[in-house]
């Protein structure tokens, strides 16, 4: 921390500590130079009782929703000394028995004079009242698709007993029919609606099998292969045996499925999509490169959130809803995993997914 200020910094300080954010600046080397009040309550939050050190690693951090601790290298500061900015990045502080509170983490390089990185800015913004916010709308969504399947169920019973009439017209047989399939397709929605807001409250009890990545990744390449090729695309698969580790193979078939539409759908004719597994530093990696349109440092800080489409993307007239990397980070994250993308724009992106393997 900066020791004994000079007027300019200490009138820096006084500003820093009147607005109602956390800030921290480090220095190249990871060093805190400036902190303000607002960041210290927040550290205090997350500080075991007695421990007075502000090493973020020594802090009680969790991913939002749940009661997994968010790893060292992936904790927001520690993130931005790596050399990383991000926007949205969400983080739970205190032991997992209590409801503590939630902050969005943002963080962006500092250059000096000659255009070098001179260290990292993030910032800690307390999100807890609308998290609870969409938490109460995610349960009257629950609720609502809940209530609905009752009488759903019971027109889709009724339609059948009026279908197995002898008497039907063909006109009226063809009505019934119509009707008992979009009866049919609304109680799939409702599934979907309860399946999404169980996964998003962190509360979905995953079914544990013994699994590798490498073949659930195989039967990606196997499933997209046809696509790649009526696309144009070559679909490369480099896939290196893994270990068996515990997983939900329904949710992790999920998670491994979507970057690679993705990959084809952002990649030109005559371009490639690859995708790998290994193991890297005892961890089970996924990897799916493409030589695809890429993206700014600015759109992948806000990639996984919800509904979010490049403007590359949108201006490109890609069809999509921007849902599919949202719903995957929730899924990789239960099963105590890492999902980030490496990207250049026109140099085309590599999105990794890794899982330690004990």
């Amino acid at each position: 921390m900066i020791g004994e200020l000079d007027a300019p910094a200490q009138l820096l300080q006084s500003i820093l500590d009147t607005v109602d954010v956390g800030i921290v600046v480090v220095d190249a080397d990871g060093h805190d130079i400036l902190m303000n009040s607002r960041q210290r309550r927040i550290h205090a939050l997350a500080t075991l009782p007695g421990n007075d050190g502000l090493n973020e690693a020594e802090l009680l951090l969790r991913y939002p929703g749940t009661s997994l601790p968010i790893p060292v290298d992936e904790r927001a500061v520690r993130k931005a000394v790596l050399q990383e900015s991000f926007n949205n990045y969400l983080v739970a502080t205190g032991p997992p028995s209590e409801d503590g509170a939630a902050f969005s983490a943002s963080a962006r390089q500092i250059l000096d004079r000659r255009g070098e990185r001179a260290g990292a800015m993030v910032v800690f913004s307390d999100v807890t009242s609308y998290l609870e916010m969409v938490r109460s709308r995610e349960q009257l969504v629950a609720s609502v698709s809940h209530e609905l399947r009752t009488p759903s169920t019971s027109m889709i019973g009724y339609l059948e007993l009026t279908q197995d009439g002898l008497d039907l017209s063909k006109a009226t047989a063809s009505r019934l029919q119509v009707a008992h399939r979009n009866t049919e397709q609304l109680q799939v929605i409702e599934e979907e609606l309860l399946q999404d807001q169980v996964s998003r409250s962190g509360e979905e009890k995953l079914v544990l099998r013994p699994s590798r990545l490498s073949e659930s990744a195989e039967h990606s390449v196997e499933s997209f292969a046809l696509r790649a090729e009526r696309a144009g695309i070559a679909l490369i698969s480099d896939l290196q045996p893994t270990p068996e580790m515990p997983v939900d193979t329904v949710r992790m078939r999920q998670a491994v499925d979507s970057p690679p539409p993705d990959a084809l759908q952002y990649t030109r004719r005559g371009g490639t999509v690859t995708v790998a597994a290994e193991m890297i530093e005892g961890q089970a990696e996924l990897r799916v490169t493409d030589t695809g349109i890429g993206m700014t440092a600015q759109e992948q800080t806000t990639l996984f959130t919800d509904f979010y489409r490049t403007e590359t993307a949108r201006n490109s007239d890609i069809p999509g809803h921007g849902i599919g990397l949202s719903l995957t980070r929730p899924i990789v994250v239960s099963h105590n995993g890492q999902i980030s993308v490496r990207s250049q724009p026109g140099e085309g992106s590599t999105f990794r997914i890794r899982f330690a393997v004990e």
